[in-house]
This record gives structure tokens, C-alpha cells and sequence, in this order.
């Protein structure tokens, strides 16, 4: 299946600073290797518009694929040598622990903030019905709950295959392989 990206760009001078400022924060001034960004990957989150969806409410199913992606985006951060996960299960906010995070206008970076994480991570799944649905990707900068990335992709099919290729595609290439090239970049203008 296809996967048709639309990269919604907000606040794309508030990333470059952010990240830079944070990639090349050190203790002594002198080690030039870019510090992993602490991030609050929150559970991922269902949006759902489809016909009856908002009075079922969330399935087992669907509650079983949110939990997978949710492990599957932790999993792909962890291992991109960009971020340090932040545990997320001590956080205090409602909004967190109720799934409610894609609706809360930005609460996200204070519950961020107050688990001592740098960056916030807010993912959604958005279904208009079982074959139209989208997942957006939203990190917010925790100490100014300013967007510093959102990212989007249209995908066709509640399945499980459709909802990880959909993930697995906006980390990739919208988020981690543009991310990796600017440090590199960056690294390489600021080398003696």
C-alpha cells in the first residue's frame, strides 16, 4: 500500500535553533559530540471520527495496535542515536494517563518538562472510517511547549501492517534521516 506523506512543517526556525543549541550543549565547551535529546514518547493515541467510533469508543483491537506502535516508535527513537528516552510512566498529568494528549492545546511539553525531558513526543492515529485514516506525529520543545516538528501520513486499512508502515515511514524520512544529515552537517561546519 502506498503511503502518501504530507510533511506539515511548523515552526521550522524553532527546530533548527532547538535542536542546535541542544546538540552541541556541553560541559566544557570542547567535546563536539551531539548530546542525545531527552524525549517523553507518550503513548500513542486514537482519533477517532468514524461513523459510531466516538460513542463505541476504542476497541480491544485498537487498543492492542495503539500499545504495538507504541512500543514500535520507543523502540525506532531509542536506537536512532538522537534521543534518550524519557520514562514516561511517572508522569502526574491526567491528560497523559486518560489519552487525551492530542486535544489538550500543548499539555504534552509540561508533562514533558516535568518528567525532565527536553522534547515531548505526541503520535495519533486519526480514523475517518476502516480504510481512511492518517497518523500524525507531533514534538513540541518542553521548556516553551512551541511545535518543533509535525508530520503526517495518510494510510488506507485498520491493519497492523498499515499503521506500522505509516510509523515506521514518518520516523524514517521525516524525522530521523533529516535529523541525522543536520548534525552530521553541522558537526562537520563547526570541526576545527
Amino acid at each position: 500500500m502506498p503511503i502518501q506523506s504530507k510533511a506539515v512543517v511548523l515552526a521550522a526556525a524553532v527546530l533548527v535553533v532547538l535542536l542546535t543549541a541542544m546538540t552541541f550543549a556541553t560541559e566544557a565547551g570542547t567535546d563536539r559530540t551531539p548530546r542525545l535529546i531527552k524525549l517523553a514518547v507518550f503513548d500513542m493515541e486514537l482519533d477517532d471520527f468514524s461513523a459510531g467510533g466516538p460513542i463505541a469508543g476504542e476497541s480491544a483491537a485498537e487498543t492492542a495496535r495503539l500499545r504495538q506502535m507504541t512500543a514500535l516508535a520507543r523502540d525506532l527513537l531509542s536506537k536512532s542515536g538522537i534521543f534518550e528516552l524519557v520514562d514516561v510512566q511517572g508522569s502526574k498529568s491526567p491528560m497523559v494517563g486518560e489519552h487525551w494528549l492530542r486535544k489538550c492545546n500543548g499539555c504534552d511539553a509540561d508533562a514533558a518538562r516535568d518528567l525532565g525531558a527536553d522534547m515531548s513526543f505526541v503520535g495519533l492515529y486519526r480514523k475517518i472510517s476502516v480504510m481512511e485514516q492518517s497518523l500524525e506525529i507531533r514534538i513540541r520543545d518542553a521548556r516553551t511547549g512551541q511545535l518543533a516538528h509535525v508530520s503526517q501520513a495518510d494510510l488506507r486499512g485498520e491493519t497492523d501492517e498499515s499503521w506500522s508502515r505509516a510509523l515506521k515511514f514518518l520516523l524514517r524520512y521525516e524525522l530521523l534521516e533529516p535529523e541525522s544529515r543536520r548534525r552530521k552537517q553541522t558537526t562537520l561546519e563547526t570541526e576545527p
